[in-house]
C-alpha cells in the first residue's frame, strides 16, 4: 500500500496509509497542538524525538475530516508576489524507534476540532492492530514553581495501577479535557489503559518555551516506557535558558526576592515529602507578580523556539548539535524506584486474570520480545 492509496476500509478515507503501515509497537505516545502545554514542553518533546530519532509514516489523517482551518489555518508561501504553495495542518501516526531500537508510535499535530468520537474509535482500531499496550500522553502545567529547581513530573491515569508514588491530590478536579485525555479514557473501555505526563512549568515562564520541562517528561517518559530517549538537545537548551534567566533574576532584586520564596516554599515541600503542583495552595503570588513583567521584555526578545506557541523550533536553535548529557531528567525519582511499564503491565495482568480458570497464571502482556516487533526498516 502506497503513501497515496486510500485506506479502503470501514474507517470510510479518514486517513492515508504511510509506508510503515502494519508496524507493531508496544507503545503509543499522543501530543497535539493546541490543548494546555505550559512551556510548550510537550511539543518541544515531540520535536526532539522526531528531530533525532527520524520516524516512518503510518497513517496520515484526513485533515478536512478532523480540522476547522478557521483554528488551525493552512500557511501560504508566497515568492515574488507568485502563490508558490499551501501547508495544510496535518495529524499524522509515526512509528519511532529509540536509542536501543524499540518501537514507539508517536500520534501528533494539531488538536482536532470535530468528531472527536470518529477519530478514537479510528486510533483505537490503529493501536491494536498495532499490538499496542500502552498509551502515554504529554503536558507541561503552570505551578508555583522556580526555575531553579529541577521539573516536578505528575502522573495522572485511567487506571490506579498507572499511578506512582506521587503527592496525593488535594480533592476533585474538573476541567475540559484535551483530546489526548479524552483518547486515553476511550482506549481504557478497549483495554488499553493510558498515563498523561504533567511537567510542572514556573508559571512566569508559562507562555514560552521551557526545555527543561520537556527534558524532565522524556525522562520520566523512558522510566515508565523502559525506554531510551534522546534529551541533549534540550539539556543544552535548558542549561542556555536557565543562565540567562538566572542572571536577569539576579539583576532584578525585587524579582530575586519572589523567586526565593518560590525556592523556599518548594524546598519546605520537599523536606515535607511532598511537592508543589497546581492545585497546591501553598505558595500565594498574589503580592508578587512583577517577576512576570520583567522577564517578558527578556523573553519577548529571544528567539522563541516555540514558534507561535506551538513548539516549533526555528533558526540555528533548531541545530543543537547532541551533547552527552545525565540519563534521566530532572524531575526523576531520586532513589531511582519508578515502576517501568512492565511492571505495571504485570500487576494489572494479575488482576485481569481469566474468570474461569482463576488457577491459570496470569497472560503477560508483551512488553519486550526477541523477535522484531514490526517490518524492518527500510522495507
Amino acid at each position: 500500500m502506497t503513501v497515496d492509496e486510500r485506506h479502503e476500509d470501514p474507517h470510510g478515507g479518514l486517513f492515508v496509509a504511510g509506508p510503515a503501515s502494519g508496524a507493531r509497537a508496544p507503545i503509543l505516545l499522543t501530543h497535539f497542538d493546541g490543548a494546555m502545554d505550559a512551556g510548550a514542553a510537550g511539543s518541544l518533546a515531540v520535536m526532539q524525538m522526531l528531530r533525532t530519532l527520524g520516524g516512518e509514516r503510518v497513517a496520515t489523517f484526513d485533515s478536512d475530516q478532523f480540522i476547522d482551518y478557521r483554528s488551525h489555518r493552512p500557511v501560504m508561501t508566497v515568492e515574488d508576489w507568485v502563490t508558490t504553495g499551501v501547508e495544510t495542518p496535518e495529524i499524522a501516526l509515526d512509528l519511532v524507534h529509540d536509542d536501543l531500537g524499540h518501537p514507539v508510535l508517536l500520534l501528533h499535530g494539531p488538536e482536532p476540532d470535530a468528531k472527536w468520537e470518529t477519530f478514537t474509535q479510528t486510533v483505537a482500531e490503529l493501536a491494536h492492530d498495532a499490538g499496542v499496550e500502552i498509551s502515554f500522553s504529554i503536558h507541561g502545567i503552570p505551578a508555583g514553581v522556580p526555575h531553579t529547581r529541577p521539573t516536578p513530573v505528575h502522573v495522572q491515569a485511567t487506571d490506579p495501577a498507572l499511578v506512582p508514588d506521587q503527592p496525593q491530590m488535594s480533592g476533585t478536579m474538573q476541567f475540559p479535557a484535551p483530546l489526548s485525555a479524552f483518547l486515553q479514557e476511550r482506549l481504557s473501555t478497549t483495554g488499553i489503559e493510558g498515563a498523561t505526563l504533567l511537567a510542572a512549568v514556573p508559571y512566569y515562564m508559562a507562555d514560552n518555551a521551557y526545555p527543561r520541562a520537556a527534558s524532565a517528561l522524556l525522562g520520566k517518559l523512558s522510566d515508565l516506557g523502559d525506554l531510551s530517549l534522546p534529551v541533549g538537545d534540550l539539556e543544552r537548551g535548558a542549561t542556555e535558558d536557565i543562565a540567562q534567566v538566572s542572571a536577569l533574576v539576579e539583576a532584578n532584586p525585587e524579582v530575586e526576592r519572589t523567586v526565593q520564596a518560590l525556592e523556599r516554599h518548594y524546598d519546605a515541600m520537599a523536606e515535607e515529602g511532598t511537592s508543589p503542583t497546581i492545585s497546591d495552595g501553598g505558595w500565594d503570588d498574589s503580592e508578587d507578580r512583577d517577576i512576570g513583567d520583567v522577564l517578558e521584555a527578556y523573553l519577548a526578545n529571544q528567539s522563541r523556539r516555540a514558534g507561535g506557541g506551538t513548539g516549533e523550533v526555528v533558526g540555528d536553535e533548531a541545530a543543537h548539535p547532541l551533547e552527552e548529557g545525565p540519563d534521566t531528567a530532572p524531575g526523576d525519582d531520586e532513589d531511582g524506584s519508578a515502576d517501568s511499564v512492565q511492571d505495571v503491565l504485570d500487576r494489572l495482568a494479575s488482576r485481569h486474570r481469566d474468570a474461569d480458570d482463576p488457577g491459570q497464571a496470569p497472560r503477560r502482556p508483551r512488553h519486550r520480545v526477541d523477535d522484531p516487533w514490526e517490518t524492518p526498516r527500510g522495507e
